[in-house]
C-alpha cells in the first residue's frame, strides 16, 4: 500500500500548530512547506495524506529546533481533545474500562496505530505498534501517543495511575532528560515496542468521574463512528492491519478470507477492486516487518527471515532486494 492511499484526520494539527507558535514558528510557512493552507487543517473532518503529514512533522522538528516537540504536544493534549473517545474515558468506571477504550476506538483518532492489551504476571500491558513505516516521525509520533495515553489515565485517576513503568522501542535521545519531568515512573529505552505497563490489581478501583449514562451515550457515538470508518476504510487497508495483528504469522488467503466471513473468490474480488492482491499486501508486510526488525532487532538476518515466514533465506535476501535495492545486511548496516 502506498503512503498517499493512507489518510490521517486533521485532529491534533492544532495542537501542534500551538507548540510551534510557542517557538515563533509561523505556521502559514510550516503548512505551505507541506503543500497545506489553514483552511485544509481547520476543521477535524479534513483529512490529509501520509506523506504530508509525515511533512509536517519533520518540519515541525526542523523550524522549532526542539527534538522532544513529540513529547511536547503530548503534554497539550488534554482528554477533551479526543473528541467522543475522551469523554467516555472521562466517564469510565474505573481504569481497565478506560484502556479497554483506547483500545477499541483509538483508530477513530488515528489510523496510524494499533493497540494490544497483554496480560503478563500481575501488569497490564498496553503495547502501541505502528501500522504503517513511520520512518523519521516514529520518535515524536510514539512520544506523543504515549504521552497522551499516561497523561488520559493520569487525569482521570486524580494523578494515582498504578503504571509501573513506560517503555520505548529506540536509544534514548539527546534530551532523555526530559522525560523525567514528564513521567513519574520508570522510562526504558532500546525495548520490543512502545508500552505502558500498568499494575493490574489496581485497575478496577471506581474512579471520581465515573458516569454509566455519560459512558453510554459517548459509547455509542464512538462505536457508530468506528462503523463508518470501517466502511470508508480500504478493505486492504483492513486485510493489512489484521495481518500485522497476527504477530508474525503469515495465513493462506483461505483462513484470512475466514476470518473476514467471505469466500475465497469473494475475497479475492474484493481486492482486486482496489486493485490489490493478497500476495502484494503479504508482501508490503513482511516488508514492513523486515524493515523494524533490521534496524532495531538484534536477532541474526536468518532468524529475521525465518520469523517472517521464509523457510530459505536466500528467497528473503532476493525479495528484500527487490523491495529496497539492497542486501539486508546492507540495510542493517547504514540504519543501525
Amino acid at each position: 500500500m502506498q503512503d498517499r492511499d493512507i489518510l490521517v484526520p486533521t485532529y491534533y494539527i492544532q495542537q501542534i500548530a500551538e507548540e510551534l507558535t510557542s517557538h515563533q514558528v509561523d505556521i502559514t510557512h510550516w503548512l505551505s512547506l507541506s503543500g497545506l493552507e489553514i483552511g485544509q487543517v481547520a476543521s477535524q473532518e479534513n483529512r490529509i495524506s501520509l506523506p504530508q503529514f509525515k511533512s509536517l512533522i519533520i518540519n515541525a522538528l526542523e523550524l522549532s529546533d526542539q527534538p522532544a516537540i513529540g513529547l511536547l504536544v503530548g503534554k497539550r493534549l488534554g482528554l477533551t481533545t479526543h473528541g467522543m473517545l475522551g469523554y467516555a474515558i472521562i466517564a469510565s468506571g474505573c481504569l481497565r474500562e478506560a484502556i479497554e477504550l483506547f483500545s477499541r476506538y483509538l483508530n477513530t483518532r488515528t489510523p496510524l496505530l494499533r493497540v494490544e492489551l497483554e496480560q503478563c504476571d500481575d501488569q497490564l500491558l498496553i503495547h502501541l505498534y505502528p501500522c504503517y513505516p513511520l520512518d523519521k516521525i516514529a520518535v515524536p509520533f510514539l512520544e506523543s501517543a504515549i504521552s497522551t495515553i499516561y497523561n488520559s489515565l493520569m487525569q482521570i485517576s486524580a494523578d494515582q495511575a498504578p503504571i509501573a513503568s513506560i517503555d520505548f522501542p529506540f536509544t534514548a535521545p539527546s534530551y532523555h532528560l526530559i522525560y523525567r519531568t514528564m513521567f513519574k515512573t520508570e522510562v526504558n529505552f532500546d525495548a520490543d515496542s512502545a508500552s505502558i505497563a500498568l499494575v493490574d490489581s489496581q485497575l478496577d478501583a471506581p474512579l471520581g468521574m465515573a458516569d454509566a449514562n455519560s459512558l453510554q451515550q459517548a459509547k455509542a457515538i464512538c462505536e457508530q463512528t468506528l462503523i463508518e470508518l470501517q466502511s470508508q476504510e480500504l478493505f486492504k487497508s483492513r486485510v493489512r492491519k489484521y495481518l500485522l495483528s497476527l504477530k508474525n504469522k503469515f495465513p493462506t488467503l483461505g483462513e484470512v478470507a475466514n476470518h473476514f466471513c467471505l469466500s475465497k473468490r469473494t475475497f479475492h474480488r474484493r481486492l482486486e477492486q482496489e486493485k490489490s492482491r493478497y500476495s502484494e499486501i503479504l508482501s508490503d508486510v513482511r516488508e514492513y516487518l523486515a524493515l523494524d526488525l533490521l534496524s532495531r532487532d538484534d536477532k541474526t538476518i536468518q532468524q529475521i527471515a525465518f520469523d517472517l515466514g521464509y523457510s530459505d533465506i536466500a528467497n528473503f535476501r532476493k525479495a528484500f532486494k527487490q523491495w529496497q535495492k539492497m542486501s539486508p545486511s546492507e540495510y542493517r548496516k547504514k540504519h543501525r
